[in-house]
């Protein structure tokens, strides 16, 4: 329940600040790690002589094998165990050495990234000088940690038949527990919603959907934690992809992929194929600086999109634009055209051109085309006009960089810089409208890992992110119209007070014409991300302590002049009988103008402080426990203009050094005061974690854990900046006695009292932010079978206590008509307040086979869950908390992924003697396949029109009567379910079904891939892919129509669109060299 927020809160805020000001003094004294050591991993193990016996003091040297840089050097204890904490993803030598016994070398231990593998050592007695190899390549499966992680590699994505993509979300779809959105880029993971997730690249995390920088060409592995992660995390789950890097070998390659329209499939409900073309270049290269020392990675990356569009529009003929109505005279629907002045027809329904507005004739004369498709009396479409760029970004650069140093033996670091640049040029309605629009995206991160001894090792890491866009600046050469300029030409007049220059347009709404506008011009985003995070890693006899914490400061700024700042004026007829005559007439119906708040930027920071302890109680066992502390500050904006809602009061909360900022213009029957509207910080978001492993055999584990996690309700959620402090004008004109109110070039009545106010909506939330609190939990057991391993697992959480916006403006449902009177709060449409009750429950099963090794490799799973929470039924806020399933939450999923290296050709087991010629057609080809079996995701079925419940609730849930849901075998495109189980709802009442109660289509999709390889001379390597997505071309369908008052409701209309590659069939080539 929203409270009152006023009265002194002096002794609080001094309080507030101190505590801020001592967790910023910590974390600059402790370590931390939030990032760090979800991007590092661990090798730990134990020595042992040939009998099992324990061996303290042997010496375990480990060595990068790219690099030969000795990254660490350890002894082990007295249990025999040694440890290696924050290690760089990477292949390593493991070197074992103690007098007496011979030298044990474990050669390509592949770690990866956010691994703890285990690497047991067994001494054979004998001489130091003799040597005892073992070829260690991949861990089969998890023996020492509870989470459940898997992992995409750069030699997948380079082979994957997931076309035309590079951003990692589609590549992320065919890992266990992860499930997209249809069409959105918002991933779930483990049930959570991508919200609770976090995004990470080399160990710099951000809370959202997609930062457009990352881009796996340039990332050797990409590292998903969607269950258990430890105190060092401040989500429940997250991803994080590992930058190349460069080592003592030069190495390069240049690739050149092309996607044509031509060689995909028509899709299912499309009459004819879309034209598209793309062409992608990417060129790298690394190696040394310094050998064994300074190392460097440098990459290109350049899309090309050329493409074109025809387009048709409406506008006024020939005759119309000369004043000549006389069409509409014609046929059985005669249209006279009234003089305003005189109230009767225009002789000849042709307006005097005396009589044209000099300014609408000016914008006519600049802005409106002439007619060039159709015959003279064509009245629609008959405007064509050629776009010359797509419907999005028409090429997109990244450039890419990283130096690895090593400093001592003891010190290393990095450094890593990516960037996006992404021009746009974009069509609106009508040629000359046109507009543009820059993004810059940038990221950069700093690591520095200092080794004090062999058991004590710090990392620190800093990192930045920058999202930048710009519309309205010169692209390609074209500079789009600005709004101040068109005003000045025009002689507009009441507009744009304070001279405001940006891309833009006075619109015009002409009805039955294409509009004239444009898209708001001004710096959209300028958004900054700062990340500082450190680790202190000890190990101690059998436990591994680490410290830390860490602080992200996020902020955004908004620089555009919305739309209405030039003004906006509509045309509808009323005074002549049409729309376009009114509009040469100068007379609008109505006038919309707006001085906007500008330049605004608004920050907030989030920290965490955590201890945990990795204890081997025995060989076998070990437990992961800790605890972390999360703090997020309440937001702010600079200029202070902010406020709250009393639900208490009805009265609207701002600062009081703000009150002379209200607008003149805010309603009168609301009332504003001055009172404290940031809310105050929850400091006990103090949260558990814990896990085990414990290793029955060294080929059979079982694994669990359990960790209460912090929810993150949005950086600004808690922020509210425009409400009484802008508010837009809106006049309707009136003809009284021949003469208008208001016309063209003067479009607005000098007294401010007959404006309209649109009606206001209202948000208010808590004076302290309470985050609620997510509980997950897992249970697995994993085997190994030879190169094979086997994982089953339980999956689970309760969340509780979680956020979510309800709406309790509504009178009780009943029989007597809707008046605004009725409301609770009369003075507001909309007012919502923030309820602290929201609660999910997920249950899963999942069962995963894999095998990474080998001519033929593949990771097979499958989940069965369920999801629901008891917030997805807001319409009645009278019974708000209906327990209902979560849309994206499919009962079934079954990925198949699976890479086939045939078995013939040199290295092979057939043909390995092949002549070279033979060889070159018949030898290294290698099959990629990608598998997706899943039940539909779910849908509510709807109504529209109506206002049964007499609460200004227009649609929403009908009744239910009958089940609905059809057999599988009689769903169709024409009929997916029931609609006459469904019913408008009776007088007085909401609708009685469900949320989520209907399941849509499913997903039975395969992509394939064919990869060639040729060795050239030299050790060059040229690779040919062909990826198809969509091999069949079988269609996914999207939710069938779900509104019972449409036409045709349960009706298939479209395809899927989700990051699974799940459109018609598509085809890409791509050529890649390597050196």
């Amino acid at each position: 329940m929203t409270t009152t927020m006023t009265g002194p809160k002096s002794a609080r805020r001094i309080l507030m600040r101190s505590a801020l000001s001592l967790s910023v003094v910590l974390l600059s004294l402790m370590a931390s790690a939030t990032a760090a050591a979800q991007a590092l991993s661990t090798i730990r193990g134990t020595v042992t002589d040939q009998s099992g016996g324990v061996i303290p003091g042997a010496t375990v040297t480990i060595t990068d094998v790219g690099t030969n840089v000795r990254v660490r050097t350890v002894v082990s204890n007295n249990s025999g165990d040694y440890e290696a904490p924050d290690l760089h993803p990477s292949t390593y030598q493991v070197r074992a050495e103690l007098s007496g016994f011979r030298t044990f070398v474990a050669d390509s231990v592949l770690l990866d990234g956010s691994q703890t593998r285990r690497l047991d050592i067994v001494l054979q007695l004998g001489e130091l000088s003799d040597q005892v190899v073992v070829e260690a390549g991949a861990a089969v499966i998890t023996t020492d940690s509870g989470d459940i992680s898997s992992k995409f590699t750069e030699e997948l994505f380079d082979a994957s038949p997931l076309v035309n993509t590079y951003y990692p979300q589609s590549l992320l779809t065919t890992l266990p527990g992860i499930e997209s959105q249809m069409g959105s880029w918002s991933l779930r993971m483990a049930g959570q919603p991508a919200s609770q997730n976090a995004l990470g690249m080399d160990g710099v995390y951000e809370d959202g959907t997609v930062n457009l920088i990352n881009n796996m060409m340039d990332f050797t592995e990409l590292t998903v934690t969607a269950v258990g992660n430890t105190a060092d995390q401040a989500r429940v789950s997250s991803f994080n992809m590992i930058s190349k890097s460069g080592s003592n070998d030069f190495r390069g390659s240049l690739f050149y992929t092309h996607f044509n329209s031509a060689l995909n499939a028509r899709s299912f409900f499309d009459p004819t194929k879309l034209p598209a073309r793309e062409h992608k270049v990417h060129f790298d290269a690394s190696g040394p600086i310094f050998r064994d020392r300074t190392f460097f990675y440098a990459s290109y990356f350049h899309q090309n999109i050329p493409s074109a569009s025809f387009n048709r529009s409406t506008v006024a003929t020939a005759a119309m634009r000369d004043g000549d109505f006389s069409q509409l005279l014609e046929g059985p629907n005669a249209t006279p055209l009234i003089d305003p002045r005189t109230g009767r027809p225009f002789p000849g329904n042709v307006i005097p051109r005396d009589r044209i507005n000099p300014l609408s004739a000016q914008v006519q004369e600049q802005y409106i085309p002439a007619p060039n498709l159709g015959d003279a009396n064509t009245l629609v479409n008959n405007l064509g006009f050629e776009h010359p760029y797509p419907d999005d970004l028409y090429r997109a650069d990244y450039p890419m960089v990283r130096i690895d140093h090593q400093v001592t033996e003891k010190n290393s670091l990095y450094g890593r810089y990516i960037q996006r640049y992404t021009p746009y040029v974009l069509k609106r309605g009508l040629p000359g409208f046109d507009w543009t629009r820059v993004r810059w995206h940038r990221g950069t991160v700093f690591s520095n890992t200092h080794v004090f001894s062999s058991n004590l090792v710090n990392t620190f890491r800093a990192g930045w992110l920058w999202d930048f866009v710009e519309d309205g600046t010169e692209v390609d050469g074209f500079t789009p119209r600005r709004g101040d300029e068109v005003v000045d030409a025009i002689g507009l007049q009441g507009v744009n007070p304070r001279g405001l220059q940006a891309m833009g347009f006075p619109r015009i709404d002409i009805t039955g014409m294409t509009a004239l506008e444009t898209i708001a011009g001004g710096v959209k985003e300028d958004n900054h991300q700062i990340n500082i995070s450190n680790t202190v890693t000890w190990a101690r006899g059998q436990h591994v302590w680490k410290f830390g914490g860490d602080v992200r400061r996020v902020s955004q700024f908004d620089g555009s002049i919305p739309e209405p700042t030039y003004g906006r004026f509509n045309f509808n007829g009323r005074f002549t009988g049409d729309a376009y005559a009114d509009f040469l007439l100068g007379l609008p119906h109505s006038s919309e103008r707006l001085d906007p708040l500008t330049n605004r930027r608004q920050a907030a920071y989030e920290m965490g402080f955590f201890a945990m302890d990795t204890y081997k109680a025995t060989s076998r066992l070990t437990l992961d426990y800790g605890v972390r502390w999360d703090i997020f500050t309440s937001p702010r904006f600079d200029d202070g203009l902010q406020f709250n809602w009393d639900q208490a009061t009805g009265d609207v909360i701002v600062p009081a050094d703000a009150m002379s900022a209200v607008s003149p213009l805010y309603p009168e029957n609301i009332t504003v005061r001055g009172g404290d509207v940031v809310p105050d910080i929850k400091w006990t978001n103090i949260r558990p974690r814990l896990a085990l492993a414990y290793r029955l055999k060294d080929d059979l584990v079982v694994r669990g854990s359990y960790g209460v996690f912090t929810e993150q309700i949005g950086y600004f959620d808690r922020l509210q900046g425009s409400g009484p402090f802008q508010i837009a004008e809106t006049y309707i004109n009136e003809v009284v006695d021949g003469r208008p109110w208001f016309a063209f070039p003067t479009p607005f009545p000098a007294d401010l009292a007959s404006a309209e106010i649109p009606s206001q909506s209202i948000r208010g939330f808590p004076s302290e932010t309470r985050q609620g609190a997510i509980h997950q939990f897992s249970a697995s057991a994993e085997r190994q079978f030879g190169k094979i391993g086997v994982r089953l697992s339980y999956i689970g959480s309760r969340s509780r206590g979680l956020n979510y916006n309800l709406n309790i403006n509504k009178p009780e449902p009943s029989l007597v008509p809707f008046d605004q009177e009725r409301r609770p709060y009369s003075q507001f449409i909309s007012a919502s307040v923030v309820r602290e009750n929201g609660a999910s429950n997920y249950d899963a099963f999942q069962a995963q086979v894999n095998r990474r090794a080998g001519l033929v490799t593949f990771d097979v799973h499958y989940t069965l869950q369920s999801n629901r929470s008891n917030f997805l039924s807001l319409e009645n806020p009278y019974v708000p908390n209906e327990w209902h399933r979560e849309q994206y939450s499919a009962r079934h999923k079954a990925i198949v992924n699976t890479v086939i290296d045939l078995p013939w050709g040199r290295g092979r087991p057939f043909l390995s003697d092949a002549s070279p010629f033979v060889d070159a057609l018949a030898g290294n080809w290698t099959i990629v396949t990608v598998t997706y079996f899943q039940t539909g995701q779910y849908f509510s079925p709807t109504f529209s029109g109506a206002d049964p419940s007499n609460t200004d609730t227009v649609g929403g849930r009908p009744d239910r009567t009958c089940d609905g849901t059809l057999p599988r075998g009689e769903r169709t495109v024409e009929r997916w379910f029931d609609a006459s189980c469904f019913a408008v709802p009776q007088p007085g009442f909401f609708g009685t079904a469900g949320v989520n109660i209907l399941e849509g289509p499913g997903l039975n999709l395969h992509h394939l891939s064919l990869v060639k390889r040729f060795s050239l001379r030299g050790g060059v390597n040229l690779e040919y892919v062909l990826g198809v997505s969509n091999l069949f071309n079988t269609p996914q369908f999207n939710y069938p129509r779900s509104d019972i008052n449409a036409a045709n409701p349960g009706e298939v209309t479209a395809v899927r669109s989700g990051r699974e590659n799940s459109g018609s069939r598509m085809m890409e080539m791509t050529l890649r060299l390597r050196w």
